[in-house]
């Protein structure tokens, strides 16, 4: 299998995977490359001039902010509620379409938190804080 991430995109799928199209894999084999899938220049537009195609991956769950999700469970961040390690349900308010990224978070280090981070410019996570939203 090439090494280079745009090579894999013009390899056969036996190459790619090692077997067969009819073959049972993991869902998040059986994707399109990410080149076809993220829009890169409006995620730089967007503030995350950092960011490059090699930090998404295909094998993460989607922001839960968004609409491409199954998901729509986010940690309650008040330490005052009582339920602050609950998960809360968002409601269909609070989700909006991510467009440039669709909903794929990049695999992030922050400190010595490992995570997931949305880079996403339409995330309403985003616009209302001005923070992108961080999953660990």
């Amino acid at each position: 299998m090439p090494r280079n991430p745009i090579k894999k995109c013009d390899s056969s799928w036996e190459d790619r995977y090692g077997t067969t199209a009819s073959g049972n894999l993991p869902r998040y084999k059986i994707t399109e490359c990410v080149e076809s899938v993220v829009d890169l220049p409006a995620v730089w537009s967007g503030g995350a001039t950092w960011v490059r195609y090699t930090d998404f991956h295909y094998y993460h769950l989607k922001c839960p902010y968004s609409t491409e999700s199954d998901l729509h469970y986010v940690r309650n961040i008040d330490r005052n509620d009582p339920n602050f390690w609950e998960y809360e349900t968002l409601n269909s308010g609070s989700l909006a379409a991510h467009t440039a990224t669709n909903a794929m978070m990049i695999r992030y280090v922050r400190g010595s938190k490992y995570g997931w981070l949305c880079v996403d410019p339409n995330c309403p996570y985003f616009v209302s804080t001005g923070m992108r939203y961080f999953q660990r």
